[in-house]
Protein backbone atom coordinates (compact mmCIF):
# COMPACT_ATOMS: atom_id res chain seq x y z
CA UNK A 1 0.00 0.00 0.00
CA UNK A 2 1.43 3.52 -0.94
CA UNK A 3 0.84 6.47 0.57
CA UNK A 4 -0.13 8.65 -2.44
CA UNK A 5 0.42 8.22 -6.34
CA UNK A 6 1.35 10.74 -8.55
CA UNK A 7 -0.13 10.37 -11.85
CA UNK A 8 0.83 12.54 -14.89
CA UNK A 9 -1.59 12.30 -17.84
CA UNK A 10 1.04 12.14 -20.88
CA UNK A 11 2.10 12.66 -24.85
CA UNK A 12 4.75 13.86 -26.84
CA UNK A 13 6.25 16.01 -23.87
CA UNK A 14 9.74 14.72 -23.54
CA UNK A 15 11.37 17.92 -22.45
CA UNK A 16 8.60 18.48 -19.90
CA UNK A 17 9.24 15.15 -18.12
CA UNK A 18 12.86 14.68 -18.02
CA UNK A 19 12.88 18.08 -16.07
CA UNK A 20 10.34 16.72 -13.97
CA UNK A 21 12.09 13.44 -13.52
CA UNK A 22 15.12 15.32 -13.10
CA UNK A 23 13.83 18.18 -10.84
CA UNK A 24 10.87 17.33 -9.13
CA UNK A 25 11.15 13.41 -8.37
CA UNK A 26 14.30 13.84 -5.71
CA UNK A 27 12.02 16.23 -4.18
CA UNK A 28 9.42 13.98 -3.89
CA UNK A 29 11.76 11.28 -2.56
CA UNK A 30 13.05 13.05 -0.04
CA UNK A 31 9.71 14.13 1.40
CA UNK A 32 6.57 11.81 0.32
CA UNK A 33 8.21 8.75 1.54
CA UNK A 34 6.51 5.65 0.45
CA UNK A 35 4.73 7.60 -3.07
CA UNK A 36 5.28 6.40 -6.80
CA UNK A 37 4.90 8.35 -9.24
CA UNK A 38 3.10 6.83 -12.45
CA UNK A 39 3.20 8.42 -15.81
CA UNK A 40 0.25 7.79 -18.16
CA UNK A 41 1.30 7.92 -21.64
CA UNK A 42 -1.52 7.21 -24.62
CA UNK A 43 -0.40 5.91 -27.82
CA UNK A 44 -0.90 7.73 -30.84
CA UNK A 45 -4.23 8.01 -33.39
CA UNK A 46 -6.96 10.02 -31.37
CA UNK A 47 -7.24 13.57 -29.31
CA UNK A 48 -5.47 13.33 -26.01
CA UNK A 49 -7.61 12.65 -23.61
CA UNK A 50 -6.73 14.03 -19.88
CA UNK A 51 -9.42 12.88 -18.08
CA UNK A 52 -9.60 9.50 -19.31
CA UNK A 53 -5.54 8.69 -18.75
CA UNK A 54 -6.18 9.57 -15.01
CA UNK A 55 -8.90 7.30 -14.99
CA UNK A 56 -6.68 4.86 -15.86
CA UNK A 57 -4.26 5.37 -13.13
CA UNK A 58 -6.96 5.26 -10.58
CA UNK A 59 -7.89 2.29 -11.94
CA UNK A 60 -4.06 0.90 -12.22
CA UNK A 61 -3.63 1.40 -8.38
CA UNK A 62 -7.34 0.93 -7.02
CA UNK A 63 -6.98 -0.33 -3.08
CA UNK A 64 -3.21 0.40 -3.59
CA UNK A 65 -2.81 3.73 -2.04
CA UNK A 66 -4.18 6.14 0.56
CA UNK A 67 -4.58 9.28 -1.81
CA UNK A 68 -3.84 10.13 -5.50
CA UNK A 69 -2.67 13.72 -7.15
CA UNK A 70 -3.50 14.19 -10.20
CA UNK A 71 -0.39 16.01 -11.73
CA UNK A 72 0.02 18.04 -15.09
CA UNK A 73 3.89 17.10 -16.17
CA UNK A 74 4.62 21.28 -17.01
CA UNK A 75 4.39 21.84 -13.13
CA UNK A 76 7.12 21.90 -10.92
CA UNK A 77 6.60 22.71 -7.00
CA UNK A 78 8.99 23.74 -4.85
CA UNK A 79 10.45 22.13 -2.33
CA UNK A 80 8.41 24.28 0.16
CA UNK A 81 5.24 23.51 -1.32
CA UNK A 82 6.16 19.59 -1.45
CA UNK A 83 6.88 19.34 2.20
CA UNK A 84 4.13 22.21 3.52
CA UNK A 85 1.38 21.38 0.80
CA UNK A 86 1.90 18.01 -0.69
CA UNK A 87 2.04 16.25 2.81
CA UNK A 88 -1.98 17.40 3.77
CA UNK A 89 -3.49 14.80 5.05
CA UNK A 90 -6.46 16.40 6.28
CA UNK A 91 -8.65 16.67 3.19
CA UNK A 92 -10.87 15.03 0.99
CA UNK A 93 -10.23 17.15 -2.40
CA UNK A 94 -7.21 19.48 -1.98
CA UNK A 95 -6.93 21.87 -4.73
CA UNK A 96 -3.01 22.12 -4.76
CA UNK A 97 -3.32 24.43 -7.48
CA UNK A 98 -6.31 26.97 -7.84
CA UNK A 99 -6.76 27.88 -11.50
CA UNK A 100 -10.46 29.53 -11.38
CA UNK A 101 -12.72 28.80 -8.93
CA UNK A 102 -14.83 25.92 -11.20
CA UNK A 103 -12.40 23.75 -11.51
CA UNK A 104 -9.91 21.00 -10.32
CA UNK A 105 -7.28 20.93 -13.20
CA UNK A 106 -3.22 21.33 -12.93
CA UNK A 107 -2.72 19.61 -9.49
CA UNK A 108 -4.94 18.14 -6.77
CA UNK A 109 -4.89 15.37 -4.25
CA UNK A 110 -7.84 13.84 -3.25
CA UNK A 111 -8.60 10.52 -1.07
CA UNK A 112 -8.89 7.36 -2.70
CA UNK A 113 -12.31 6.55 -1.84
CA UNK A 114 -13.34 10.20 -2.70
CA UNK A 115 -12.09 9.62 -6.66
CA UNK A 116 -14.06 6.57 -6.68
CA UNK A 117 -17.17 8.08 -5.19
CA UNK A 118 -17.43 10.42 -8.02
CA UNK A 119 -16.44 8.16 -10.35
CA UNK A 120 -12.84 9.53 -11.60
CA UNK A 121 -13.67 11.75 -14.79
CA UNK A 122 -15.83 11.29 -17.91
CA UNK A 123 -14.32 9.59 -20.62
CA UNK A 124 -15.69 10.88 -23.40
CA UNK A 125 -13.52 14.57 -23.41
CA UNK A 126 -11.28 14.48 -26.12
CA UNK A 127 -9.18 17.42 -26.78
CA UNK A 128 -7.64 20.40 -24.35
CA UNK A 129 -9.30 21.50 -22.10
CA UNK A 130 -13.31 20.66 -19.27
CA UNK A 131 -12.39 17.84 -17.74
CA UNK A 132 -11.10 19.90 -14.59
CA UNK A 133 -14.47 21.74 -14.35
CA UNK A 134 -16.13 18.57 -14.74
CA UNK A 135 -14.59 16.45 -11.75
CA UNK A 136 -15.29 19.86 -10.40
CA UNK A 137 -19.27 19.61 -10.37
CA UNK A 138 -19.09 15.86 -9.62
CA UNK A 139 -17.89 16.72 -6.12
CA UNK A 140 -20.24 19.39 -5.51
CA UNK A 141 -22.85 16.83 -6.79
CA UNK A 142 -21.60 14.20 -4.21
CA UNK A 143 -20.87 17.32 -1.20
CA UNK A 144 -16.89 16.52 -1.33
CA UNK A 145 -15.25 19.08 0.83
CA UNK A 146 -12.68 21.17 -1.16
CA UNK A 147 -9.88 22.78 -0.11
CA UNK A 148 -7.86 25.22 -1.23
CA UNK A 149 -3.98 25.73 -1.09
CA UNK A 150 -2.63 29.35 -0.62
CA UNK A 151 1.11 28.35 -1.48
CA UNK A 152 1.92 29.00 -5.07
CA UNK A 153 5.46 28.42 -5.59
CA UNK A 154 6.16 26.23 -8.45
CA UNK A 155 7.54 26.96 -11.84
CA UNK A 156 5.12 26.10 -14.86
CA UNK A 157 6.87 25.22 -18.20
CA UNK A 158 5.20 26.72 -21.75
CA UNK A 159 4.25 24.38 -24.04
CA UNK A 160 1.60 23.72 -26.90
CA UNK A 161 1.55 20.30 -27.39
CA UNK A 162 -1.85 18.39 -27.43
CA UNK A 163 -3.76 21.75 -27.64
CA UNK A 164 -6.46 21.02 -29.54
CA UNK A 165 -10.05 22.22 -28.47
CA UNK A 166 -12.35 19.82 -26.46
CA UNK A 167 -15.10 17.62 -28.20
CA UNK A 168 -17.36 15.78 -26.06
CA UNK A 169 -18.93 16.02 -22.78
CA UNK A 170 -19.99 20.05 -22.35
CA UNK A 171 -20.55 22.21 -19.45
CA UNK A 172 -22.95 24.22 -20.90
CA UNK A 173 -26.49 23.18 -21.16
CA UNK A 174 -28.83 25.64 -23.95
CA UNK A 175 -28.42 28.86 -22.86
CA UNK A 176 -27.83 27.77 -19.07
CA UNK A 177 -24.09 27.61 -17.03
CA UNK A 178 -23.92 24.22 -15.34
CA UNK A 179 -24.45 25.10 -12.12
CA UNK A 180 -27.49 26.05 -12.55
CA UNK A 181 -28.26 23.11 -14.79
CA UNK A 182 -27.27 20.95 -11.75
CA UNK A 183 -29.56 22.76 -9.40
CA UNK A 184 -32.61 21.96 -11.21
CA UNK A 185 -31.93 18.10 -11.59
CA UNK A 186 -33.03 15.43 -8.69
CA UNK A 187 -31.09 13.22 -7.04
CA UNK A 188 -31.59 10.49 -9.34
CA UNK A 189 -30.34 12.57 -12.78
CA UNK A 190 -27.73 14.00 -10.74
CA UNK A 191 -26.52 10.29 -10.24
CA UNK A 192 -26.78 9.84 -13.79
CA UNK A 193 -24.91 12.50 -14.42
CA UNK A 194 -21.79 11.05 -12.33
CA UNK A 195 -22.36 7.21 -13.11
CA UNK A 196 -22.87 7.94 -17.20
CA UNK A 197 -19.09 7.91 -17.79
CA UNK A 198 -16.28 7.21 -15.75
CA UNK A 199 -14.50 4.59 -14.15
CA UNK A 200 -17.37 2.34 -13.98
CA UNK A 201 -17.38 1.67 -17.87
CA UNK A 202 -13.46 2.28 -18.62
CA UNK A 203 -12.03 0.56 -21.57
CA UNK A 204 -8.36 0.52 -22.11
CA UNK A 205 -5.53 -1.50 -23.12
CA UNK A 206 -1.75 -1.56 -21.69
CA UNK A 207 0.72 -1.72 -24.05
CA UNK A 208 2.98 -1.99 -21.82
CA UNK A 209 4.99 -0.39 -18.39
CA UNK A 210 8.28 0.14 -17.58
CA UNK A 211 10.28 1.43 -14.69
CA UNK A 212 12.38 4.46 -15.30
CA UNK A 213 13.48 3.98 -11.73
CA UNK A 214 12.83 3.38 -8.20
CA UNK A 215 9.92 5.64 -7.87
CA UNK A 216 8.80 6.26 -11.34
CA UNK A 217 6.87 3.93 -14.13
CA UNK A 218 5.47 4.59 -17.23
CA UNK A 219 2.45 2.65 -18.07
CA UNK A 220 1.45 3.31 -22.24
CA UNK A 221 -1.77 2.82 -23.01
CA UNK A 222 -4.64 2.09 -25.98
CA UNK A 223 -7.85 3.78 -25.66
Amino acid sequence: MFDNIILIPYRQRETHLDYFITNTVPLLKEHLPNTKVVVIEQNEGKLFNRGMLLNIGFKEYENKTKYFFTHDVDMNPSKDVIKNVYTNEEIDMYRVIKIHNQCLGGIIKAKHDVIFDINGFPNNIWGWGIEDRALYYRCCIKNISITNNHTQSFKIMPHTSNAIKYTGEKLFISDMWMPDYIDKLNDKQKEEMITSSGLNNLEYEVINKKSINDMVEVIKVKI
